[in-house]
């Protein structure tokens, strides 16, 4: 069988799925005996509050209930034996492998972007990020970091949240829109009582449908004004913890009362981080699970590295890191422009996964100070946009070399 005809398969998702767990299953396979660290020993070894399955609505009702009782679950089945942690913690990134498939071939393949992306095209890119995404390195974190189940499954309620909007966007009757969207907000509520990073839903769909739905036309974001009313609530009531002082979490402190840091030298740090998590996309070396990752003082000042610490690059001033990021934020604000179609017809798709990749970033590198400037963790979802412009850029490229092979061919 052609490999055109794989893609042409009526069964093509069922074997993009398989393809995705097996090589997650690959992948992480000589990691289901890693011991627990660090803030798994508080979080799960020394919190006797998970260890009676009884106690179950108090679970949910505290920080981050929704994944703290998944590890009650885990202690009911199998106690301390960290094997079924890795096992469910896997098991999400799997789920969340097949659903960042799916969100790329609806994105490309059912909303108009151009005869370009026919369903095998859209099926190609899909498989490719979503493999991108279950792989890649800098996921280590996320997946074999026991406690940061959290972070993999707070992703995973938002990527439903997000199909949720596209397949209400679709529904043919009134009913089953209200139905999907009422998903969409209790999918938010589960995402951010899992990990609070899930706060960015709301910026999310909006971005997907005014990219996607809207077509860049602002009033034709009407329609789902009632959803967007919902989500704005929800928002101001989850977000109003962090904003009225220090906010203790499992595992960090959040907020203004941090003292260690200061709100602007926390800003000053994060354009730094921001590039270097980008670098980190493109060669994954170096990888810490604990940083020593050097503060940013001033906006013209070279932090001071202590000794000792192992970076991929010397670290500049935060202003240039800044420069880099608004030329990036302001190509993908360019790309909304009539003027961009001249560039590509595809402007909106790269300028949406850029905006992602800050958007889902945002409540962590912000001026909002946390008592760790750096974690790989963080850039769990936030890489499928990386992921998704490397995917598209590939397939441009090859696309270019097949039509340099043809015109070579037709001189020839």
């Amino acid at each position: 069988m052609s490999i055109e005809k794989v893609f042409e398969s009526k069964r093509f998702h069922l074997w993009a799925g398989l393809l995705i767990a097996i090589s997650s299953l690959i992948v992480y396979s000589n990691t289901f005996h890693a011991s627990f660290h660090f803030d798994d020993t508080p979080q799960i070894v020394e919190n006797y509050s998970i260890r009676n399955l009884s106690n179950w609505f108090d679970i949910v009702r505290g920080q981050r209930g929704i994944a703290m009782l998944t590890f009650a679950i885990n202690y009911a089945i199998g106690g301390l034996n960290v094997a079924g942690y890795h096992i469910v913690n896997l098991a999400i990134h799997i789920t969340n492998g097949i659903l960042v498939y799916f969100l790329i071939f609806l994105t490309l393949g059912t909303i108009d972007l151009g005869t370009d992306f026919k369903s095998d095209k859209a099926k190609k890119i899909a498989v490719f990020t979503a493999l991108l995404f279950a792989v890649h390195p800098i996921q280590t974190q996320a997946v074999t970091y026991i406690v940061q189940r959290m972070e993999a499954l707070a992703s995973m309620f938002m990527l439903i949240g997000i199909l949720f909007f596209v397949k209400g966007i679709k529904a043919s009757n009134t009913s089953a829109r209200i139905l999907l969207y009422g998903a969409v907000a209790v999918s938010y509520l589960l995402g951010f009582y899992s990990k609070e990073m899930a706060i960015t839903l709301p910026a999310l769909i909006f971005l997907y449908d005014y990219c996607f739905i809207a077509g860049n036309d602002i009033k034709k974001l009407a329609p789902r004004l009632p959803l967007y009313v919902v989500l704005l609530i929800m928002l101001a009531f989850l977000a109003a913890p962090t904003f009225t002082g220090l906010k203790e979490t499992p595992g960090e402190s959040v907020g203004f009362g941090v003292q260690s840091i200061t709100p602007k030298e926390y800003l000053f740090t994060q354009f730094n981080v921001l590039i270097y998590y980008i670098t980190l996309l493109f060669v994954p070396i170096n990888q810490n699970l604990d940083y020593d990752f050097p503060i940013s003082k001033g906006l013209f000042e070279i932090p001071a590295v202590k000794d000792g610490t192992i970076l991929n690059f010397p670290i500049p001033p935060a202003f240039i890191s800044l420069m880099i990021i608004l030329s990036i934020v302001g190509v993908a604000i360019y790309l909304f422009t009539r003027h961009a179609q001249r560039i590509t017809q595809h402007g909106r798709l790269i300028a949406f996964f850029i905006l992602w990749f800050f958007i889902i970033l945002s409540p962590t590198s912000s001026f909002i100070p946390i008592i760790d400037v750096i974690f790989e963790h963080r850039l769990y979802l936030a890489s499928v946009g990386f992921f998704a412009l490397f995917s598209l850029a590939l397939d441009r490229f090859f696309e270019y070399l097949e039509q340099r092979k043809d015109k070579v061919g037709v001189k020839v």
